[in-house]
């Protein structure tokens, strides 16, 4: 991975990362009624597309400090690009297996979001891979982060919706469902039923659901007759580097 100065501080009106090829984006995750702006997640991407591959090859140890370090860079590149006087939240990938001290994880994050007047209330920490970790550990996780300020969220609900007992139980600010499983919904027939099916337990649960991989109208039409109040997608809004991109929804009664 790059210096810390590379994925941290914006200079000369560089773009995020120039000349590594990281950077980070930021994509809208938007209200389906009005259209308005819920939260914007910050993404790295490795010259345009996810960097996923730079995190998986990584140690628990290294992942740890990338970690606290992409979150740091998203504040500052969030602010940079105007989030203070924005609407809406700023959501924040976290690798859940990653976290030792909670607390101690996040702090830099907050401490630069407050460097830029950005309350904590206006930071989700989304946690991914959350099935992973213990109950327990999961309840600290959420104890000390909800203490700080910022919000919780989980990415996914695991094979064989392992999650759902997990976002019943902690109650996060949302749960989002994964692009893999939304993006197909209006061509096949087995999956839309699936999903409909996650969607209606995920309801009963009382949970905020975003349905992300929302990339073509007929799937967003689809997701809309679900009654999920979030969506994510191309066709909601590409992630954009050093902008804070808004959606292209139309407004929905």
């Amino acid at each position: 991975m790059e210096s810390e100065n590379s994925m941290m501080v914006p200079e000369n009106g560089a773009s995020p990362g120039a000349g590594t090829g990281l950077a980070i984006a930021f994509q809208p995750i938007a209200e389906i009624a009005g259209g308005r702006i819920h939260a914007y997640e910050a993404q790295a991407l490795r010259d345009g597309a996810p960097a996923t591959g730079d995190f998986d090859q990584l140690s628990a140890e290294q992942r740890r400090d990338v970690d606290r370090r992409c979150a740091v860079a998203a504040v500052r590149w969030a602010a940079t690009a105007g989030f203070a006087s924005s609407g809406g939240r700023l959501a924040i990938p976290l690798s859940a297996p990653a976290i030792g001290d909670p607390a101690e994880h996040i702090q830099p994050a907050l401490l630069t979001a407050r460097q830029y007047g950005i309350v904590a209330e206006r930071l989700v920490f989304t946690l991914h891979h959350y099935q992973a970790i213990t109950s327990s550990e999961l309840a600290d996780v959420m104890h000390v982060f909800n203490k700080l300020g910022p919000v919780v969220a989980f990415h996914g609900v695991g094979p064989n919706e392992s999650g759902l007992a997990y976002c019943g139980k902690f109650a996060p600010h949302a749960v989002t469902i994964e692009p893999e499983l939304v993006s197909t919904i209006a061509s096949s027939w087995s999956r839309r039923i699936a999903i409909e099916d996650l969607i209606r337990r995920m309801q009963s649960l009382g949970l905020r659901i975003v349905a992300a991989g929302v990339d073509s109208e007929p799937v967003y039409e689809r997701i809309r007759s679900f009654g999920v109040p979030l969506v994510q997608g191309a066709h909601v809004g590409a992630p954009a580097t050093g902008s804070l991109p808004q959606p292209a929804l139309r407004n929905a009664a």
